[in-house]
């Protein structure tokens, strides 16, 4: 199986970071700072975001690394149309591709539980 992000799963442009900013919900984790928004989109969509202020081009490369690993790894376990935006916290550096990839199914799982009477879609395997 082919685990490379086609421009269909991304977040692009700024129209679409701005409407998860807007509309979307926020999900604090320790390491991560997720946005998200159920929108309309055939697939689930990803970006990071990580500004320079996080420290040199090595460590932030890194955690873009680390993140997009984990969300690999969940990605079929996400609802089918979610839009998600990763944020780094304080002790970012710290963080693990197992570590993140739990903290993406306890994002997961909040989601599902905020929405069992609505049109998500969740799978079990969590």
């Amino acid at each position: 199986m082919k685990e490379t992000f086609t421009r269909s799963k991304r977040l692009l442009s700024k129209q679409a970071f701005t409407r998860l900013y807007k509309q979307g919900l926020r999900y604090s984790s320790n390491r991560l700072l997720f946005y998200y928004f159920l929108s309309d989109c055939p697939n689930a969509k990803f970006g990071i975001t990580i500004s320079k202020k996080w420290g040199k081009s090595h460590e932030r490369n890194r955690f873009k690394r680390v993140v997009r690993e984990a969300y690999r790894k969940i990605y079929f376990d996400l609802p089918f149309n979610i839009e998600i935006n990763v944020h780094p916290k304080q002790n970012y550096r710290e963080l693990s591709s197992e570590r993140a990839k739990k903290e993406f199914n306890l994002l997961i799982n909040k989601i599902c539980e905020k929405t069992q009477s609505k049109s998500a879609t969740c799978n079990d395997n969590n």
